[in-house]
């Protein structure tokens, strides 16, 4: 099955929500009212996002870690070489 799929199923399927109390900066709240979309879904809409990127990092370090662990590390040079060439 397409990953892309099931995670636009997945996220779809959420519909219960829990009502709670948080605390914004005013210059947040403001901005995010003025677009006129619910508060609510845009800071839902925010923390998904932000949670599906801890996920993905969280699973490419797993994965990291796997490959250091079959192949080695790899070597410093190497990546300050990719890094310099990324700037």
């Amino acid at each position: 099955m397409d990953r892309a799929v099931v995670l636009w199923y997945d996220s779809g399927m959420r519909s219960i929500k829990r009502k709670i109390s948080i605390s914004l900066d005013a210059d947040l709240v403001d901005e995010l009212e003025s677009r006129g979309i619910s508060l609510s879904s845009q800071v839902n809409d925010a923390l998904r996002d932000q949670l599906e990127r801890r996920r993905r990092r969280r699973l490419l370090g797993e994965l990291l870690d796997r490959l250091d662990q079959q192949h080695g590390p790899v070597d410093e040079a190497l990546i300050q070489n990719y890094v310099r060439m990324l700037e």
